[in-house]
């Protein structure tokens, strides 16, 4: 019984982070497998073995638990979590999934930066162009103060439908992150599997 109890409070340990009554019933269900296998006429070193390190097994299911969230509440926080959870999982992850995350991320950042960079010149082109007639005195071509108006609204427009654009290609891919992260996860699943057969 000690085995079994070391292996549930390791298990119970690694698995801080996801709310506690997931974590009472993960415990749950793993007392029952060992009562099934203990009734099966295994010993608690096959059983446990059976399992694998309880450190991994508490990596894969906060993983799990992580998309999930991600998949039910869009936020960066909640990817963010999946991402670096599942990142852990394996050398290959870190190795070449990360750049490529990192890049994602940067690229968004500059696209809504440039969206909003845009919006904020045709927003401060519009309330310097009402006062155009003001200024229009020191410069050499004259314009007219109508045409400034209008395409500074124009370049605020763009500026805005340029950050709407952003938002769905954010969305497109925070879907396209959270099922590679469910794949990955199946992945490393059918990995272990694999490796107790």
């Amino acid at each position: 019984m000690n085995k079994k109890k070391h292996f549930l409070e390791s298990l119970e340990k690694n698995l801080k982070g996801i709310p506690k009554d997931e974590i009472n019933d993960i415990l749950e269900d793993f007392r029952e497998y060992f009562d099934i296998g203990s009734e099966r006429g295994r010993s608690e070193d096959e059983i446990i073995s059976s399992f694998g390190n309880p450190k991994i097994i508490a990596k894969q299911i906060k993983a799990e638990s992580y998309i999930k969230k991600a998949e039910a509440s869009t936020s960066a926080a909640n990817i963010t979590r999946a991402v670096f959870t599942t990142l852990g999982l394996s050398f290959f992850n870190i190795i070449f999934i990360l750049p490529v995350f990192a890049v994602i991320f940067s690229m968004l950042a500059a696209l809504f930066a440039a969206a909003i960079s845009i919006s904020a010149a045709g927003i401060s082109g519009t309330v310097a162009s009402f006062f155009y007639p003001l200024y229009s005195q020191y410069f050499t071509f004259n314009i007219n103060a109508a045409v400034l108006i209008f395409a500074f609204i124009g370049t605020c427009s763009f500026g805005i439908l340029f950050f709407i654009g952003d938002i769905y290609l954010a969305k497109l891919i925070y879907r396209l992150i959270v099922k590679y992260l469910k794949l990955n996860i199946s992945i490393v699943k059918d990995r272990r599997q694999i490796d107790e057969i």
